[in-house]
């Protein structure tokens, strides 16, 4: 999984740089071609005004063709007159020129505004030439002598394929020399999260039991959670623990009695069997009970808590002997309550029973945004202690799900049990 990460961060650096240079180059190209033919379009330009430096602006009659030229064999030219309004005259050209017409790509480029504009045409023997077009201010009227001048176009052709050519090859190793760079700054800002996986094939070979808080500030909060929910299995499995203890030792003390009955006599009487009996299932019972809630955050899901409670009261009626009307209910019917319905009706059954058993009627069930009540009257003949309410069970599940309950005096005359989240799990209307 690590070894994936790495290559997708590499492929795709690699492809974004690779975008990068590619466009780079592509604009660099078009600059240095444009530049070169700068270059080459201003040579031609001082050649042409060097060579009319040397030429007699007089009429064509006067002119012997090619008599110029050969000093500058390197270059075709063509010298033209180009009154206003009026066909332009062909003065002279180079010796090269006698039976060549050149004077079509003068004509385009002054019909494209005689700027000086590099044009590309056939020469003899189907020569690729560079041209351009060069007003001369020289001569009786200045402005008005203007001469196409081209050269070979294979130098500049060369020159460019060259250049172009060493910029793409540079281009490749900035490329290459990008990807391996990438790749180790990947591999070193990655070190983290290879040492959090080795802490947690540790965790899983149980050679640690929590993981180091040393890491990116990105991954405290996934540590921090993570450490709590192994904390909070922790406390689970203790608990689990604690239970079956529990349990055993509950179980033991009877079937010890009941054993030695058993030996004392060959048989044991139904009355001493029961009693044992009814001693050991609620241990069982709420011990079964606890064993079922399990894992950090249960009860995802938010239930009503008036369904809760109206199942609750009918069976403490059918358990008491009562009807619905000793209980008064003051729960709002939309009020949920973050708590799984089976959590949640185990809660208010044993609040409700303890109070119909310890407190008497009538009882009265009552909640808001920030948790719910259970008051009794106190009139039972044999009310228990705080501490004798037999709230195991309940003490269990609230905890599980981050809650609490508190006992305190009722206004009914007996006690009010609260129960009420630790944070900021409150019911919601």
């Amino acid at each position: 999984m690590m070894q994936s990460l790495r290559w997708r961060l590499g492929g795709a650096v690699a492809v974004a740089v690779g975008v990068v240079l590619l466009l780079a180059g592509f604009w660099l190209a078009g600059q240095l071609r444009a530049a070169m033919e700068q270059a080459a379009r201003t040579r031609l330009q001082a050649t042409a005004e060097h060579l009319s430096a040397f030429l007699p602006f007089e009429s064509p009659e006067q002119w012997s063709q090619g008599e110029y030229a050969q000093p500058y064999s390197g270059h075709y030219w063509v010298l033209v007159a180009w009154p206003a309004g009026q066909v332009p005259a062909q003065y002279a050209r180079s010796a090269s020129l006698t039976d060549f017409p050149l004077l079509d790509g003068a004509v385009k480029a002054f019909e494209h505004g005689g700027q000086p504009q590099l044009w590309r045409q056939q020469g003899p023997l189907d020569q690729d030439l560079i041209s351009v077009l060069v007003p001369l201010p020289v001569g009786p009227e200045p402005g008005r002598f203007m001469m196409l001048i081209a050269a070979p176009a294979e130098p500049l052709d060369t020159q460019t394929r060259h250049v172009i050519g060493a910029l793409w090859r540079g281009g490749v190793i900035i490329w290459l020399l990008s990807i391996v760079t990438a790749g180790l700054a990947i591999a070193a800002a990655a070190r983290p999260i290879h040492l959090l996986q080795r802490q947690l094939e540790d965790l899983d070979q149980a050679r640690r039991q929590r993981l180091d808080a040393a890491v990116p500030l990105e991954f405290q909060g996934l540590v921090r959670g993570f450490n709590s929910v192994l904390d909070q299995h922790a406390r689970t499995v203790a608990r689990h623990r604690d239970a079956v203890a529990r349990l055993a030792h509950e179980l033991k003390t009877p079937l010890a009695a009941l054993q030695q009955d058993a030996e004392a006599a060959d048989t044991v009487p139904a009355r001493t069997v029961l009693a044992r009996v009814r001693r050991m299932l609620p241990p069982i019972e709420q011990e079964v009970a606890k064993a079922r809630i399990h894992g950090p955050t249960p009860g995802l899901e938010p239930v009503l808590l008036a369904e809760q409670i109206r199942r609750a009261v009918q069976v403490c009626c059918v358990d008491h002997a009562i009807t619905p009307a000793d209980i008064e209910l003051r729960v709002p019917d939309r009020l949920r309550v973050p708590i799984e319905a089976r959590d949640l009706y185990a809660v208010v059954w044993n609040l409700i029973d303890n109070a119909l058993r310890h407190g008497g009627l009538p009882v009265r069930v009552q909640a808001e945004a920030a948790g719910f009540e259970v008051h009794d009257a106190g009139t039972a003949s044999q009310p228990a202690s705080s501490s004798g309410l037999g709230l195991g069970l309940v003490e269990t599940v609230l905890e599980t799900y981050g809650w609490h309950y508190e006992i305190r005096s009722s206004e009914l005359g007996g006690r009010c049990v609260r129960v009420s989240p630790r944070s900021q799990n409150a019911p919601t209307a």
